[in-house]
């Protein structure tokens, strides 16, 4: 009989929640039991939310948009883009160079950007930033529909890009959908995750639907529990069919066994209120896509939104999931009890996310989905915040739940870690996904023995790149700093991530060194020979990427095509490099490393009815934040065509302060709705035929100087 292997692994991942950028701090933030609300006293009670910093802040020059662009994108969509890259960049996969399609789900939340814009382009239109955005820029950049295919048209992804949209559940369904489309063959690598931004951003009022805790305070399952909290964050995973990453040699941090979505019709009181029957349906039907028992799950991370409602029909739906007749999976009859058919009592631990950092709405599921990863690869259940008492509508005592109030060490008896995930939305939208730790060959390098690469003494080539000098020197730092703190790191492994796990940017350097404790000295400079930096390279897209005898060799280390140091140099001139060659003989594995790190600025319009010459009070002296008034356009006489007054056009419409003459329009963020701008305003100007799709043969400034000057030529293509 030939069974199919259904298995997904969780090979990498990001977020950034209140008080958390990246998992890491999330994880600290988690063990410690920290309460991530912002609270603020007001006359009215408390008003609460889980803030997260610098929401409007983007490294718009990384992906190549313009400051124009990336003020009218909304927020969500440029931090969706910036997780999506650090996602791929944790799990070691360079977009250009992954096999296969790779695909791309997630939603994001509802907020008011795109009114903002309009509001502001309505009061100020003489210096907004939105005041010559039309309203199709303003819903291409703000729309939910584009979310994800902004990932993919900016990282170059071919696979899916599905935009899911189920309120609470959204980033959860997502997962699901990512799952099925690994397993259909539809995509090979899968970006899942969702996001939620509130703006205004800050913490607001006082809710007006009657749900949210007047404390501020999110208690699920507790007596006092009164409401839920809302919160900003982001959350992205990447998957991989499981026997894929084994053979690829990828990280496996958790592995999917099952996932289900479904929803609970009418068989509730009311549109926005839950349903036991379907919640415990979408649960039962993740297990027997897992095939596993519902006895074997000892953690089950929870919706868990502290509401009155909410809280005991979760309960009563996993409780009746949890004890339903599992005699076709485990071969026996009987109740998820024990031998004399007595249900088991309080074995599996539950907690809810939302306690620390708030109801993430989009981003809920994925939150709930990253904490659990995390507490599979580490062995330790977290506490689940404020809950003293139980709520006396959940019959706790002869149920098998009991909430995790304290740190609990995660060693089940005869089974691996193994745990569900449930989102549940407004509208009757559930979610339920199955997870189960790594098998033991595989797991992360904390728990995993030794590899056969740890014995092996360099050479190793680190080979760092970034779009700057400062983000170069940032890359060179936060990788030192890593390596001092994890010094039992397989270096032959980072070397292998950063060689092939890593996009290749114009600004290069290589460090040659020996072991991790050498590494740590050359990254510090303390060894000038053996860091190299290359000046910034541009070179044709097909790359020197014929270089690679220029790739200044001495006779004393002008060695063969497989010596590390020969490749360091044919990497730093841009020649294409098979980095394979120094590993044979070997089995590296990709490993967790920092990520890129983003040169934020901000990008904003001002609020409604803030006075237009103050600009917003966090901004730096170097700030966008406010658009440069456009000046008309001027006349020209024919003939008299310069180029700085048509590298002046593409500065203004790009909002920049100014272009190179050999840069192209497409690479500093042009568009086609950006050109069809350009162009217009050039033919205001210069009496020529013009159309956009010439910016594609003469994208630079000076090239398009060349060609209005050639076409006011007598004779060729004037206007009449």
């Amino acid at each position: 009989m030939i069974t199919v292997d259904r298995r997904i692994a969780v090979i990498g991942m990001t977020c950034k929640f209140p008080n958390a950028d990246g998992p890491g701090a999330f994880w600290r933030n988690l063990l410690d039991g920290k309460d991530s609300i912002t609270r603020i006293s007001g006359p009215d009670g408390v008003a609460a939310r889980g803030l997260i910093d610098d929401p409007e802040w983007f490294d718009a020059d990384y992906f190549g948009i313009s400051p124009r662009e990336a003020r009218i994108i909304n927020p969500q969509a440029r931090l969706f883009l910036e997780s999506a890259l650090a996602a791929l960049e944790d799990a070691g996969q360079d977009p250009q160079r992954v096999t296969g399609a790779v695909g791309v789900y997630g939603g994001g939340g509802e907020n008011a950007y795109a009114q903002l814009l309009k509001a502001d382009r309505a009061e100020r239109p003489s210096e907004s930033a939105a005041s010559a955005a039309s309203d199709w820029e303003i819903r291409v950049a703000n729309g939910p529909d584009f979310l994800c295919s902004r990932v993919a048209h900016r990282l170059g992804l071919t696979g899916p890009t599905m935009t899911v949209q189920a309120a609470c559940a959204t980033s959860l369904v997502a997962v699901h959908a990512a799952v099925q489309g690994l397993l259909t063959g539809d995509c090979d690598l899968a970006l899942a995750g969702g996001v939620t931004v509130r703006l205004p951003s800050g913490v607001g009022g006082s809710d007006e639907v009657g749900i949210q805790a007047p404390d501020g305070v999110l208690r699920a399952f507790d007596a006092a529990a009164t409401g839920l909290v809302g919160g900003d964050g982001v959350g992205v995973v990447v998957l991989k069919r499981f026997a894929d990453a084994l053979a690829d040699g990828d990280r496996v941090d958790a592995v999917i066994l099952g996932t289900a979505v479904n929803n609970d019709g009418a068989d509730r009181m009311g549109f926005t209120a839950p349903g036991v029957a379907g919640q415990a349906a979408v649960i039962e039907r993740a297990q027997r896509v897992a095939g596993v028992t519902p006895e074997s799950c000892t953690y089950v991370e929870t919706h868990g939104t502290g509401t009155r409602l909410g809280d005991p029909v979760e309960i009563a739906a996993l409780t009746q999931a949890f004890r339903r007749d599992s005699a076709s999976e485990s071969g026996h009859d009987g109740d998820s009890g024990d031998d004399r058919g007595n249900p088991r009592l309080g074995y599996c631990g539950i907690g809810s996310v939302k306690t620390n950092v708030g109801h993430t709405d989009a981003a809920a599921g994925v939150a709930g989905l990253i904490k659990t990863v995390l507490a599979l690869k580490h062995g330790v259940i977290p506490p689940s915040l404020h809950f003293t008492e139980p709520n006396p509508e959940i019959d706790f005592a002869n149920s098998p739940f009991r909430v995790v109030a304290r740190a609990e060490d995660w060693r089940p008896a005869g089974v691996p870690r193994r745990a569900g995930v449930s989102s549940f939305s407004v509208g009757g939208t559930n979610a339920h996904v199955v997870l189960e730790q790594p098998p033991a060959a595989e797991q992360s390098p904390a728990e995993a023995e030794p590899s056969e690469t740890s014995s092996v003494r360099g050479p190793y080539v680190l080979p760092l790149s970034a779009k700057s000098a400062a983000a170069l020197d940032a890359v060179t730092d936060r990788l030192a700093e890593r390596l001092r703190a994890e010094p039992g790191t397989v270096l032959a492994d980072v070397a292998w991530t950063l060689q092939t796990g890593r996009r290749e940017l114009p600004y290069r350097r290589i460090a040659v060194v020996r072991d991790v404790a050498d590494a740590v000295r050359v990254l510090a400079g303390e060894d000038p020979e053996r860091l190299v930096t290359a000046p910034r390279m541009v070179w044709p897209s097909g790359g020197a990427a014929g270089v690679a005898g220029a790739s200044g060799e001495s006779g004393e280390d002008k060695e063969s095509q497989g010596d590390p140091v020969d490749f360091g140099r044919r990497w730093l001139t841009g020649a294409a490099v098979d980095w394979a060659a120094l590993h044979r003989g070997r089995r590296p594995r990709k490993v967790a490393l920092p990520t890129y790190p983003f040169e934020r600025r901000l990008f904003t319009v001002e609020r409604p009815h803030r006075p237009a010459t103050a600009a917003p009070p966090t901004a730096p002296a170097t700030s966008t934040a406010l658009a440069t008034p456009v000046a008309p356009p001027a006349s020209a006489p024919a003939g008299e065509v310069t180029y700085d007054l048509i590298a002046k056009y593409f500065a203004e419409i790009l909002d920049l302060p100014e272009v190179e003459p050999d840069e192209s329009f497409f690479d500093l963020g042009g568009d086609s709705l950006i050109a069809t701008r350009l162009v217009a305003r050039i033919r205001e100007t210069y009496p020529v035929e013009l159309a956009p799709k010439e910016l594609i043969t003469a994208p630079t400034a000076e090239e398009f100087a060349a060609l209005i000057e050639a076409r006011l030529a007598p004779g060729h293509g004037r206007m009449p």
